[in-house]
Order: C-alpha cells, then sequence, then structure tokens
C-alpha cells in the first residue's frame, strides 16, 4: 500500500514518480589514489599499505576504472540510472568531505575507457577530472549546476531547508559588480532568500573555495553553514566533557 501511495501508478497525468540517486565516494576508499610511478602501493617489504588519505590529490583514470569496477559489483548489470530518473557519482576528498567533482555513469564509463590522452597505456596518475571550470557568462553551465546542487542540497541560507532542486543558482559577489560564474562563487538560495540577498539592504553573504557560506544580518549578527559532508576543523576544538 505504501508503494502504490509513493509511486501512484493510477495517475497517468504526471510524469512516473522516479528517483535521482547520487552516490558519494571519498577518494580514500579508492586505492588507486595512492600515487604514481613504480612502487606505488607497496611496503618496503613488498607488501601492501594503505594510502595515506590527502586533500587534493588529483582525480586519475585508475581512481575511475575501480570506482566503475566498484558500482558494476553492487548488482547484476552494475549500478544504473532508476527508470525515468539519474545517477550521479559525487568524488569527495578524504579528509575535508569538501566535494571534487561530479558526473554521470555515461561520463564515468568514458572516462575510464579513454584514461589520459597523453599516456594511454600506463597508470600515469594525471588529473583527469575536477569541479567545473569557470565561464566566462552570466548563465552558468549544467555542469556547474549539477555540481553545486550535489554539494549544497538545500538553499544555502541559515535555517533554509528547501530543496536544491527548487532553488536558484546564485553569485554570491554579484555578476554584475565582477562575481566569477565560477563553483567557487555559487550556491543554492531558495527564492525567497535569493530575493532577500539582492534586494534587501544591510545583507552581506561571503562564500569560501569549499561553499562555506557566511551571511551577516543587517544588525550585525553572523551565521555560517557548510555543505552537508564537509569536515568542520572547529568541532575539533572542543575537549570531551569530564563524565
Amino acid at each position: 500500500v505504501l508503494f502504490d501511495l509513493v509511486t501512484r501508478p493510477w495517475d497517468d497525468s504526471r510524469p512516473p514518480v522516479t528517483a535521482h540517486l547520487t552516490v558519494l565516494a571519498p577518494l580514500d576508499t579508492l586505492t588507486a589514489g595512492a600515487g604514481a610511478g613504480a612502487g606505488a602501493g607497496a611496503g618496503a617489504a613488498g607488501g601492501e599499505v594503505e594510502p595515506a588519505a590527502v586533500d587534493g590529490q588529483p582525480i586519475t583514470a585508475e581512481h575511475l576504472r575501480e570506482l566503475l569496477e566498484r558500482l558494476d559489483a553492487l548488482c547484476p548489470g552494475g549500478l544504473q540510472a532508476p527508470a525515468g530518473g539519474s545517477l550521479s557519482i559525487a568524488l569527495t576528498n578524504p579528509v575535508s568531505g569538501a566535494l571534487r567533482a561530479v558526473l554521470t555513469r555515461r561520463e564515468l564509463e568514458r572516462l575510464a575507457r579513454r584514461g589520459c590522452a597523453d599516456h594511454p597505456d600506463g597508470n600515469c596518475g594525471c588529473p583527469l577530472l575536477d569541479r567545473p571550470p569557470p565561464v566566462e557568462r552570466y548563465r552558468p553551465t549544467p555542469a556547474q549546476r549539477r555540481f553545486v546542487s550535489t554539494r549544497d542540497r538545500t538553499c544555502r541560507h541559515p535555517g533554509c531547508a528547501s530543496s536544491a532542486g527548487w532553488a536558484d543558482l546564485d553569485h554570491v559577489l554579484a555578476h554584475a559588480e565582477g562575481g566569477a560564474t565560477a563553483c567557487e562563487n555559487l550556491c543554492c538560495l531558495c527564492r525567497r532568500h535569493h530575493r532577500l540577498k539582492t534586494h534587501a539592504p544591510g545583507w552581506s553573504f561571503a562564500m569560501d573555495d569549499d561553499g562555506v557560506l557566511t551571511v551577516t544580518t543587517p544588525s550585525g549578527v553572523t551565521r555560517v553553514t557548510r555543505p552537508p559532508g564537509l569536515h568542520d576543523p572547529a568541532a575539533d576544538e572542543f575537549e570531551p566533557a569530564p563524565f
């Protein structure tokens, strides 16, 4: 009964209910990221060693091939997008949890098959994928929208939980004031908070490269929101309770 209520198979006046699935893949879970060159991933005695968790390491063809193998092993035929829906794979930094790249299953297959154009026959460790580049125009690219929506998940205004699927993609520093159309200067805001930021006097918005948004009200109150999954270094500064 619950399944029928959710999927409403009797209702042919609207598109069928489907799912938009995002798979999160931290780079430290993909052992191919240990490094490039001979001996990478091997200990002095020839045994395997765990790769060090390092933010900012390049996303290589070997990373993508291993990720594709793992998706193929999840179920017969490999993990695919639901009928009428979508499948996105989000690669994150191992330490901070910051989002590095988002791609579809088809893009993953193409990049894993093509590999590095300069070293097609070897595991060179060259970077093959990262966040979408900036563009010299006002309107963000589809790749930028997908990246920012995956990073933010909801409206980023403090206290708002509106889904990113219904939000506007806003330039934190206005494009008319020199703000770049880049993932580092774009965030999801619902229409209400987008209008507040644009038209209400006295509000201040600033964002860093990892998407940490700082909002200051006209009265001087400051609130910070972080993308879901991004590690908060300040959380490590608190001492445990003495009981």
